[in-house]
C-alpha cells in the first residue's frame, strides 16, 4: 500500500494538528516545532498523544460507509463474538498484515513489544488512557530523529460506561458517523491525500474501540485504515 511508502512532510492543519506532526521526517536540530512540523522524535511522540479523542475536525471530506446508524449508538447490541485483548502489540495484527509491512519496510516502531517499547511516548494516547495499547508502525533509521510513523494502531476493552463516554468524545468532534456491516458504530475523517488531513478511522464495538490513523489522507488512505481495523477485529476476536 502506497501510503506506507509516502515520505512527506505533512504542513500544519487546522483538523489535527497535533497528531499529523508524528508522520513527517523528524530532525533535531529543528526548534520550530509545530510551525513547519519537524521536532525531536520526544517532541514528535508527545504531538501524537491527544489525537483522539479532543480536537473537533473542520469540514472535510465525509468517508463513505456501508450504513448509516439507524439506532442509537450508545445502546450496547446483542454480541455474538467477544474481543481479547492483546499482550502487546505484536498480536494487534495478524501474523499476513505485519508481513505485509515488513515487504515495504515497515516495522513496529513503538508501544508494547516494539523496537523501541514506550521509551519515546512521552505521554499516553487517549487510548492508553483508556486502559489499550498503542502501536506506532513505520519505517526504522539509525538516526532516531529520523525515524517516521506511517501509521498508529490502537485497541482499547470497554465496558458499556466506557463506550458511552469514547462514543460521546468522538462525536463531539464532528467526525462522520455509519455503521460498518458488523453493526459496530464507526466514526471517521477521509482527509485529503495532500497530506493537510491525515486519514483517522474509529471502530466502537459491544466491548472495544479500534482506531487508526493514517499519516496519509484521501480515499486510498481512508480505505486502507478501515481494511487495518478489520484486521485487528479478525485477529483480537472469537
Amino acid at each position: 500500500m502506497t501510503i506506507y511508502r509516502n515520505q512527506i512532510v505533512i504542513e500544519p492543519s487546522p483538523v489535527i494538528e497535533r497528531c499529523a506532526s508524528i508522520f513527517g521526517y523528524m530532525q533535531s536540530n529543528s526548534g520550530l516545532g509545530y510551525a513547519k512540523m519537524v521536532a525531536t522524535i520526544a517532541v514528535v511522540m508527545l504531538a501524537l498523544t491527544g489525537c483522539s479523542p479532543s480536537e473537533a475536525p473542520t469540514a472535510g471530506p465525509n468517508p463513505t460507509e456501508t450504513t448509516q446508524p439507524t439506532t442509537d449508538p450508545t445502546e450496547t447490541p446483542v454480541q455474538t463474538e467477544f474481543f481479547s485483548m492483546p499482550a502487546d502489540c505484536t498480536g494487534i495484527l495478524p501474523a499476513s498484515e505485519l508481513d505485509a509491512f515488513a515487504a515495504d519496510g515497515i516495522v513496529l516502531l513503538a508501544g508494547p513489544g516494539g523496537k523501541y517499547g514506550n521509551e519515546l511516548i512521552t505521554e499516553p494516547t487517549p487510548e492508553m488512557s483508556a486502559g489499550g495499547i498503542s502501536c506506532y508502525f513505520g519505517t526504522d533509521n539509525e538516526d532516531l530523529t529520523l525515524l517516521r510513523v506511517a501509521v498508529l494502531v490502537s485497541a482499547v476493552p470497554l465496558d458499556a460506561t466506557s463506550r458511552s463516554e469514547v462514543i460521546a468524545d468522538l462525536a463531539a468532534q464532528g467526525l462522520a458517523q455509519a455503521m460498518d456491516e458488523r453493526g459496530d458504530v464507526t466514526f471517521g475523517i477521509l482527509g485529503v491525500s495532500e497530506g493537510q488531513t491525515t486519514a483517522n478511522y474509529n471502530v466502537i464495538a459491544s466491548d472495544s474501540w479500534i482506531s487508526v490513523l493514517s499519516s496519509d489522507g484521501g480515499e486510498a488512505a481512508f480505505l486502507a485504515i478501515i481494511a487495518l481495523a478489520n484486521a485487528v477485529h479478525s485477529a483480537n476476536y472469537n
